[in-house]
Order: C-alpha cells, then structure tokens, then sequence
C-alpha cells in the first residue's frame, strides 16, 4: 500500500466569483482532497475573496 502525499491547490481568480464554488466543490469530491487550497485573488472587484474563505480556501489578495 503506498501513501498518498498531501495536495495543495492553487487557483488564480479575477472577477470568479460565480464560478469559485463549483471549482472548490469539485475539488474537495475528489480522490484525494487537497491539504489546502489558496485562491490568489488578483484584484478583483466583486465577492471573490468572500466566496473563497466561506468555502475554507485561504486567500491571498493584492489591490489591483
């Protein structure tokens, strides 16, 4: 039996507000869900970083 080494994900996000929850759901359904997912929000202008941190996604921002 072979351990299976821990997944970190990272997503790039501009504006994906709409599209954030589909993506983080599909990542914790998956075979081996990530150790942690981080969501770069690149200055975006709607709910971006709100939507990634209800979903348990560490956020990093930067101002645009």
């Amino acid at each position: 039996m072979t351990d299976k080494a821990p997944v970190a994900v990272v997503i790039p996000a501009f504006n994906a507000a709409s599209y954030l929850p589909m993506a983080l759901e599909s990542l914790c359904q998956q075979t081996t869900p990530p150790a942690e997912i981080v969501v770069v929000d690149d200055g975006s202008t709607d709910d971006t970083g709100a939507v990634a941190e209800r979903h348990g996604a560490r956020v990093l921002s930067q101002q645009q």
